[in-house]
């Protein structure tokens, strides 16, 4: 029975890691192609003539969920690159989906509450606040220029 050294364990997980994370990007990317294609499915509506089955409303929304799917994926691509995750970049798509629910309440003409608009201001002035501080205070990182990438 051959006996792994702890460096060649350790190759062998750098190289099935390696695999886990192409296998993973590529899942990515059929995941982003197929939330495109529903996104775009909904202009066939349009341009066969059904106006009355046209629903704006639903499209904005599809449009910004497919856009925090896209900023979601992108943070999950810099872990994958960096392999760290970096508080600023998991906040990012926090943030876009924060302010993605405003949109639709606000674009839904639903009956929103002075309460509900300062929670949603409160919520995205502290997550900025620790977005930039976390860029701040970011441990050294040798592919970033001194000062941050804010």
């Amino acid at each position: 029975m051959m006996r792994l050294k702890k460096m060649d364990s350790m190759l062998l997980f750098d190289k099935a890691i390696k695999y886990i994370i192409n296998v993973l990007i590529i899942y990515i990317i059929v995941i982003l192609t197929a939330g495109l294609g529903k996104t775009l499915l909904a202009i066939t509506d349009f341009f066969s003539g059904e106006f009355a089955s046209f629903d704006l409303s639903s499209i904005v929304t599809d449009i910004l969920t497919f856009l925090v799917m896209i900023e979601l994926f992108r943070s999950f691509i810099e872990y994958f690159k960096s392999r760290r995750i970096r508080l600023h970049t998991m906040l990012d798509p926090a943030i876009i989906l924060i302010v993605r629910e405003l949109i639709v309440k606000l674009y839904s003409h639903g009956d929103i509450k002075g309460g509900v608009l300062t929670a949603f201001g409160v919520l995205i002035l502290c997550l900025g606040i620790i977005r930039t501080l976390a860029v701040c205070f970011s441990p050294a990182d040798e592919n970033r220029p001194p000062g941050g990438d804010v």
